[in-house]
């Protein structure tokens, strides 16, 4: 086996346990409290609007991508195109999943601090943002040992 091809496969396994990793800390945000009612409501219109912003984004962002897909595959080649379109989807998820996890967070890291104080507050902000930062880095790792 040759050493590209090991550290490929240490990439997409780092990937993988970080994206895993990811997830467990988006579930523990999820199962905070998320306050009254009203806050719950307000939330909800939050991560509609974010939501709606999000996929308002990809609509504009996914022809743009297919323009410089196909000009890389013409001016480069197949590998390269396709290694973009795979980087494009990654980071379409890494937004996806940052935004989703920054909006749940948001009312759980305001009712942690209402209930429980600012330390509660700053280790759910701390976690719900952590699941962007991993989101981005694991998919990163994915995405080179998936290419490579």
């Amino acid at each position: 086996m040759t050493e590209l091809v090991q550290y490929a496969q240490y990439a997409t396994g780092t990937g993988l346990v970080g994206l895993i990793i990811a997830l467990v800390i988006y579930r523990y945000v999820t199962r905070m409290p998320a306050g009254s009612e009203i806050m719950q409501a307000l939330a909800s219109a939050i991560e509609e609007g974010a939501m709606t912003f999000l996929r308002r984004e990809y609509v504009v962002l996914f022809p743009f991508l297919v323009v410089v897909a196909v000009l890389l595959g013409f001016a480069v080649g197949l590998h390269t195109a396709l290694a973009y379109i795979f980087g494009g989807v990654c980071s379409v998820i890494a937004g996806f999943t940052g935004m989703k996890a920054a909006t749940k967070a948001n009312v759980r890291t305001s009712e942690a601090a209402r209930g429980e104080g600012a330390a509660k507050a700053l280790r759910v902000a701390f976690n719900g943002g952590a699941v962007m930062g991993l989101s981005v880095a694991s998919l990163g790792l994915l995405g080179i040992g998936t290419v490579a």
